[in-house]
């Protein structure tokens, strides 16, 4: 419980990159003993969101622009055959709840904008793609997409999102619809792939992200030009 509550604040920004998390504060806080505690931290450091330190302190790892490219380069791989595997399956009720998804998600530009609420709803939508492609493999890319949360927040709050792909979420559920498996899973590739070189191009703007492109090319094929 104690490994689950800090992983949501350290996703969610609470905890921000770089700051430092003591056991014996958060033994305070939940009013357990230090063990629970270790375990914990143990947990946090194997997932990859604390750094241990001296003191039985930790610090909250910093954003790296590797570690997001390849985040994303798992996502487009994975999530992309996920998605072709799926749209032969959608049923009715799953085809309407994408259209009303990418419908709000539509919207995410107007007015105040709310990352939580935002993100709440882009999540179901991502994760609705991959409805049929098994257990194991929506596991990873929700843990995927949970740790690119991280990025999405720090570099994608001030721009309300992306807004530039928020029409692809209705042509995704579309394509769904059509049964294009293909097509699907051509433009998802693309669709992660431009918010990864969009969060990339802030972060560090002379990275060159050879990973992700090979992923790109490896599911559009080196001449789609969208």
């Amino acid at each position: 419980m104690i490994r689950e509550h800090l992983r949501a604040e350290i996703l969610r920004g609470h905890l921000a990159p770089g700051s430092e998390i003591s056991q014996a504060q958060i033994a305070a806080r939940f009013g357990v003993s230090r063990g629970p505690i270790r375990e914990a931290f143990r947990l946090l450091e194997r997932d990859g969101l604390i750094e241990a330190r001296l003191n039985h302190r930790a610090r909250v790892t910093g954003l790296s622009v590797e570690e997001l490219e390849h985040l994303y380069t798992l996502r487009v791989l994975n999530e992309s055959i996920a998605l072709s595997v799926s749209v032969p399956l959608f049923t009715r009720p799953q085809l309407d709840e994408l259209d009303e998804l990418a419908e709000l998600l539509r919207h995410t530009d107007q007015g105040t904008f709310d990352f939580d609420t935002w993100d709440e709803v882009h999540q179901s939508f991502h994760m609705l793609l991959l409805a049929h492609s098994g257990s194991r493999m929506l596991g990873s890319a929700t843990e995927w997409a949970a740790h690119t949360q991280r990025y999405r927040r720090a570099y994608a709050e001030d721009a309300h999102g992306f807004p530039q792909g928020a029409a692809e979420h209705a042509v995704l559920a579309q394509l769904c619809r059509d049964a294009d498996s293909r097509g699907a899973a051509a433009l998802l590739a693309l669709h992660l792939s431009r918010a990864a070189l969009t969060l990339i191009a802030q972060m560090t703007p002379l990275h060159d992200p050879v990973l992700l492109r090979a992923a790109i090319r490896q599911v559009v094929g080196p001449d789609d030009r969208r």
